[in-house]
């Protein structure tokens, strides 16, 4: 319930995505490790719940704004301040923060990728 928006926000997830690359420039690395935290946080949810986690129009711009805001200080040696990753999201702050806290909370803090696993994210994004 944290991640879910009381109206569907009016900016696709396409231009949302290209708004945070121009604000926050990061890595590709960033922006497809989502695609890993948002299967490993179905599955812990499945496994702890036995319900699904389901990704949709009013909580996919918050995930990947917290799912941004946490990839970046993991694989990136330079990041910003999530007063300017809330900005660029059009959250406030307190909100991001504790965005952030439930997205680590869901990841169950693991947040290490292999290049193997990374490298099969690659390829089925490719394919689809």
């Amino acid at each position: 319930l944290t991640f879910h928006a009381r109206n569907i926000p009016t900016i696709s997830l396409e231009s949302y995505l290209l708004r945070i690359l121009k604000y926050c420039p990061t890595t590709n690395e960033v922006f497809l490790s989502l695609l890993v935290y948002f299967d490993r946080m179905s599955k812990l949810a499945e496994e702890a719940t036995g319900r699904t986690f389901v990704i949709d129009s009013f909580n996919v711009h918050r995930l990947v704004i917290a799912g941004v805001t946490v990839a970046s200080k993991f694989f990136s040696d330079v990041f910003y301040t999530n007063s300017r990753y809330a900005k660029v999201g059009g959250l406030p702050q307190p909100e991001l923060n504790q965005l952030e806290l439930q997205f680590l909370l869901l990841n169950d803090f693991r947040l290490v990728i292999s290049s193997e696993e990374m490298q099969r994210y690659a390829e089925q994004l490719i394919v689809f």
